[in-house]
């Protein structure tokens, strides 16, 4: 029922889905770490992951906090193998940091299919997740109600993602 329209359910629907587009039951998750903002939880537990991490690809709206370009070019310089995509429209603007990456030779692609980049995840060594509404920038830290979940990654679903995103900026 949408708001503004009648009260009463003229009929119900049901909508069939392939058996390959069916839900897939949620399994427990070895462990699961939820964090809010403002506040340092989950610019240090991006930080954290990314100095133990070899490899790590991360598609994000928008990068300006220094902390984490910091921990990402620690990481490059240490050897990990890193990636990014990000939103064009964001990675030119005021503050943005994504230039920093590029200089340093981390590979960046932007979206050029989609409207906007919206994601916000990052796979640590195709194992762990950070996802939610946390956008990587100072203001999300400091002044903004975000969220960030941390979580092992089971079906490997945001890597698939990750890698379809890749491919497709990559034309």
């Amino acid at each position: 029922r949408l708001w503004g329209t009648s009260t009463t359910i003229e009929e119900e629907q049901t909508i069939e889905m392939p058996e390959s587009a069916q839900l897939k039951d949620i399994k427990a998750k070895d462990w699961v770490r939820i964090y809010f903002t403002p506040g340092p939880d989950c610019e240090n537990n991006i930080v954290k992951h990314m100095d133990q991490a070899h490899y790590v690809d991360i598609a994000v709206y928008s990068i300006t906090n220094p902390k984490i370009v910091d921990s990402i070019l620690d990481a490059h310089k240490r050897g990990a193998k890193i990636r990014v995509i990000t939103d064009r429209t964001q990675s030119k603007g005021k503050g943005s940091l994504v230039g920093k990456l590029r200089d340093a030779g981390i590979p960046v692609v932007t979206n050029i299919k989609h409207r906007i980049e919206h994601n916000k995840f990052a796979v640590f060594d195709g194992k762990h997740i950070v996802t939610g509404s946390y956008n990587w920038t100072t203001n999300a830290s400091k002044y903004n109600s975000e969220n960030c979940l941390f979580f092992d990654q089971p079906d490997k679903e945001y890597t698939e993602r990750f890698k379809y995103l890749w491919n497709l900026y990559n034309k």
